[in-house]
Parts: C-alpha cells; structure tokens; sequence
C-alpha cells in the first residue's frame, strides 16, 4: 500500500490511523447538539433573567433586595445575579440604589405595564374564556358587567343544541340582588354599592329572590368567601346560574362571567362542578387583567344547591 497525504504533511502506511484521528480532531464539529448549546445557554439565561424579575415584583420590602437574597431565592450564585441584572438595569427594567445597592423594579417595568393595560379591555380578554365555558360546560355563559345598580350583559355565547335557548331568556341588564353575576360582583365591591343596593329596595323577581337586607349580606359573605354566586331560580323560576367575579389590576371587581342553563339541565347536584369551571375561567381572565386570582371553590357552602 502507498503511502497516504495527510494534511500535516506526507506519511507512510503505518501512520495512517494516527492521522486519521489527529485530522478529526483538528475538525470543527458542527453537529446538531453543538450548534444548538449557544441557543439553550441563551434561553437559560432569559429564563433566569425573567425570574429575577418576578423575585423583585413579589417582593414587598421598598427597600430591594441585595444580590444575594436574590441568589438565595433563585439558588444562583451572586456572581449570576450581577451578571443576569446587568442589561435589565440597562433598559431600566431594574433599579439598583446607589447607596445600598439594592435592587427594585424599575420604570421600564412601569412602562410596560402601562402599555399592557392600555390594551386591555374585559370583553376582549374574556372572549376565549366565554368561549371556553359554553363548549365545555354545555351551558349559556355570560360576562356581565356592573352598571348602575343593575348588571349589563356585555357578552354571551348559547350553548350547544337545545340548552342554548337559556340565552334568550336572560335580559341585557338585571339587578344586582336576584341574579349570579350580580352578587358575584357585590361580593367584591365597595361596602358602599351593597348600601346603595339596599336602599334602592329589594325587589322580588321570582319568589325564590332575596328581599331582606340581612339575608342578602350573610350571602354575599358566603359568596365572597367560597368564591362563587348561585342564582337558583331567583331571577327566572327555570332558571340556575353560578357566577364568579372578576377583578383588574387595582383589585376591583369589573364584572363576572357565569353559565346558565334550564333548573332541569343544571340540578343541584352539578352545581359545584360548573362552580369549578366558572372560578377557574374568572381567574384566567383576573390574571390576564394584571389583577390577583381571589378565593378559590369552598365545597361545603352553596345557597339553594
């Protein structure tokens, strides 16, 4: 056998295996794995970055934190922290104070949120949500909104088949006392709009309806505390409801959104399950407000079911 041209150069037939190998090591890998690390030491890092901010945001201290507590509450080194805080100063989304270097959430952060809400509006946010409930529940959802003393519907969409039929049923606005969407939203307002609700007199849509102060209040606390409202047959006597309010980034309630179907559709019986789809939708679109989720399903108190 001839003697093999390597790039070091010419060699002889023995050789060639060890050239071989050294040429190979010489060689650039450009495999899949290798070219795709710089991509995922990049993400690791934007996550890290992201979290670091998330620490600041949940932090309640107006002083900030030090490089270390933030370490700590990411289990990075402090080295990380300066490393991973440095372009998020640059754009302002962090601060740091010059005397204490401590760091807090910076105007850059403010701007964004601004520009988020600005976006915003309920009805659009809660669209896929609405959406969501008719399909999965097989009952009439609605998001309604406080007007007044009395709740606008501001979105609906019917249910599959013949459930759907509810829809037409409720009216555009109804008071707040006697329907699920109305006490979902006093639940969660100012003191001050529950007065004014009682002074305007509660008035019997059906006779199963709330008319007495007391008992209005006492179920507004159960409402506010397991999460939900229940219509059950206040409003419309072949009618239920279960409701959820909704609130913004400030902690107000801006609306409820609730499902609604025939009494025959919806027995007492599955009243806890639609309660669980409705706080769970209601909480989707407090988050996608910038507000903060509220009490979740207490199974043990429910009016009328």
């Amino acid at each position: 056998m001839g003697a093999r041209r390597c790039a070091r150069g010419d060699i002889g037939p023995t050789s060639h295996r060890t050239c071989v190998q050294v040429c190979q090591s010489d060689a650039v890998s450009t495999t899949p794995d290798d070219e795709a690390r710089p991509a995922r030491n990049e993400s690791l890092s934007l996550r890290r970055a992201l979290a670091l901010l998330d620490v600041c945001a949940q932090d309640s201290d107006p002083a900030g934190l030090t490089a270390a507590e933030i370490g700590r509450r990411l289990d990075v080194h402090k080295s990380t922290v300066l490393r991973l805080a440095a372009p998020l100063l640059e754009a302002e989304l962090l601060r740091r104070d010059a005397s204490t270097s401590r760091f807090r959430l910076g105007p850059g952060a403010l701007r964004l949120g601004h520009a988020y809400l600005a976006s915003l509006d309920v009805e659009t946010v809660a669209a896929g949500p609405l959406d969501d409930l008719a399909r999965t529940s097989g009952c009439t959802s609605i998001l309604s909104v406080p007007d007044g003393l009395q709740v606008r519907v501001a979105g609906r969409r019917p249910a599959p088949g013949a459930a759907g039929r509810a829809a037409g049923r409720v009216p555009a606005s109804v008071p707040m006392h006697c329907s699920a969407s109305g006490k979902a939203i006093l639940s969660f307002a100012a003191p001050s709009l529950v007065d004014r609700a009682v002074a305007a007199g509660l008035q019997a849509a059906t006779p199963r309806s709330i008319t007495d102060p007391g008992e209005l209040r006492a179920e507004l606390m159960r409402t506010r505390r397991r999460g939900f409202a229940v219509d059950d047959r206040e409003l419309d006597p072949d009618l239920r409801a279960v409701a959820a309010p909704v609130l913004d980034h400030t902690g107000d309630v801006v609306g409820a959104l609730s499902v609604v179907a025939p009494a025959a559709r919806m027995p007492a019986a599955v009243v806890q399950e639609h309660a669980r789809a409705v706080v769970h939708a209601a909480r989707t679109v407090t988050r996608h407000l910038g507000g903060v989720a509220g009490p979740g399903v207490d199974v043990h108190a429910r009016r009328g079911a």
